[in-house]
């Protein structure tokens, strides 16, 4: 987006077995370009602290282009506490934006499991080092059911009215489903999302979807999707929907 508030977070990647519902990361944007943590309990009995590093052919957040097309360099740190509560900090290589070249979100907020769905509520603020009066924040939610060895995720993102955006609020709403295939290394993923509100691009209510599949391989992951969104009033620069491949370790 870049004209609008660009706002995405630390990486997160499926599991071999997203019945398990574990807290992970991952390359982006290819998993959750909601922009939100995985929202997954995760059971520990001690402070655990988790790392990711990750390239990415085309840094895009809910369909639109950060990297204007180009390659970015991402990484990430969360830290969990066995509580239930967790802090997180993510960083990526962006295009120009109003004199920022990189953007770092840090994030916070408290999972725990009620029944069978994994609920997680959190805060998250996007700053741009080097840029002025850009910074914001958002409120989000969601909740993920493990349904067989499948799952489905619902989310929503509020932006609430901030000096940095102008007038208004925000609202990001999503679903986004996952499998793994039967005998293969692989999991298949298609995610829905709906915008309106200050951090849409043109001010219209903007779509955006997701299809793509991870391979797993120890501590890596390699993902490819396809990455598109639709709104009124489109221009030739946001590059339309595309294939982005993206390679992410975890530590």
């Amino acid at each position: 987006m870049l004209d609008a508030k660009p706002v995405v977070i630390a990486a997160a990647a499926t599991a071999p077995d997203p019945a398990a519902l574990g807290q992970a990361s991952g390359p982006r944007p290819n998993r959750d370009p909601d922009a939100l943590p995985d929202g997954r309990a995760t059971e520990v009995t001690k402070p655990t602290i988790s790392l990711n590093a990750s390239v990415v052919s085309d840094y895009r957040l809910r369909g639109i282009t950060q990297s204007a097309g180009r390659a970015a360099v991402q990484a990430s740190v969360e830290l969990v506490s066995p509580a239930g509560f967790y802090t997180g900090a993510w960083g990526s290589t962006i295009a120009a934006y109003e004199g920022a070249h990189t953007e770092l979100d840090f994030y916070g907020g408290y999972r725990r499991k009620v029944t069978s769905v994994d609920v997680d509520i959190g805060i998250i603020s996007y700053l741009y080092p080097g840029a002025d009066g850009v910074s914001s924040a958002e409120l989000y939610a969601t909740g993920a059911q493990g349904i067989g060895d499948a799952a489905i995720k619902f989310g929503i993102s509020y932006t609430p009215r901030q000096s940095e955006l102008g007038d208004g609020d925000g609202l990001y709403l999503f679903t986004e489903a996952e499998k793994p295939l039967p005998g293969l290394p692989f999991t298949v993923r298609g995610h829905l999302g709906r915008e309106t509100g200050v951090n849409t691009v043109t001010g219209s209510p903007k779509l955006d979807w997701l299809l793509g599949a991870d391979a797993h391989a120890g501590p890596a992951t390699v993902s490819l999707a396809w990455v598109d969104a639709c709104y009124r009033g489109r221009r030739s620069q946001d590059r339309g929907g595309s294939v982005v491949a993206a390679v992410a370790l975890d530590f």
